[in-house]
């Protein structure tokens, strides 16, 4: 009996001894790996617009959010708003189109001819008026002289006002001129070094008027014919006066 229970208190010892000296098992654990499956983008595709076309402002048209603009239109092509053509210019290598200025072309009316206002122009005096006519290059400095230039005395009025505005100054053409003015003109020749003189003229204002006919002493490529105008005024006695310009 004692012998037994030796027996199985031995047996109990080896199998605790065992079990204990035997390494505990390792327990893994897997964890699940990011997948590296790209995702794609996605594509954007640009839309095309139509061309901006250039456009102008007109204010007549009232069925625009801001009334202040006015409609808006295309531009017609070639065709200017302002000048009355186009023309090219070469700008390094390529050529742009610019515009040129208006120039004048229509006839302009001239005003009735002021009977009453001539009633108080004088035809005749006592006054002198003498001097020299020529052009001068201004350039070279020389004075260019010719013979028998004519040259007028045309009495300031509304009717000559009007032609010393528009026509010289403006470089306007203006409709024919009143017969009647004739009446109250007076002409002369130059000498061949340019000297005039008008005798028996009234006091009063005056547009002194001639024309020089030049070319290449003149500065010019072909003969041109050159209009001088000076305003003077005539008292009693001799008035002097040259009637000159520089050119070309």
């Amino acid at each position: 009996m004692f012998k037994n229970k030796v027996k199985y208190t031995l047996i109990s010892l080896i199998v605790v001894g065992t079990v204990g000296c035997t390494p505990p098992k390792t327990m893994t654990i897997h964890t699940p790996t990011q997948s590296t499956h790209t995702v794609p983008r996605p594509t954007t595709t640009s839309v095309k617009r139509p061309p901006i076309k250039e456009e102008i402002l007109l204010g007549r048209n009232g069925n625009v959010k801001n009334p202040n603009l006015g409609a808006r239109i295309d531009t017609p092509v070639n065709n200017p708003s302002i000048g009355e053509s186009m023309g090219n210019e070469v700008e390094g290598n390529r050529t742009i189109q610019v515009e040129e200025p208006i120039r004048p072309r229509a006839i302009i009316q001239r005003i009735p001819f002021p009977v009453e206002e001539y009633r108080y122009v004088k035809r005749r005096g006592s006054s002198t008026v003498r001097g020299k006519v020529f052009l001068e290059n201004k350039f070279t400095f020389e004075k260019i002289t010719k013979a028998k230039i004519k040259l007028w005395l045309n009495p300031v009025t509304s009717y000559s006002q009007q032609w010393y505005q528009e026509a010289y100054l403006g470089g306007y053409k203006l409709s024919k001129t009143d017969k009647r003015l004739f009446n109250y003109l007076k002409f002369t020749y130059s000498s061949a070094d340019g000297s005039f003189s008008f005798f028996g003229v009234p006091r009063g204002e005056y547009y002194l008027t001639g024309t020089i006919a030049c070319s290449e002493e003149c500065g010019f490529s072909k003969n041109k014919a050159v209009l001088l105008v000076r305003k003077v005024s005539v008292g009693g006695g001799t008035t002097t006066v040259d009637l000159t310009k520089s050119v070309p």
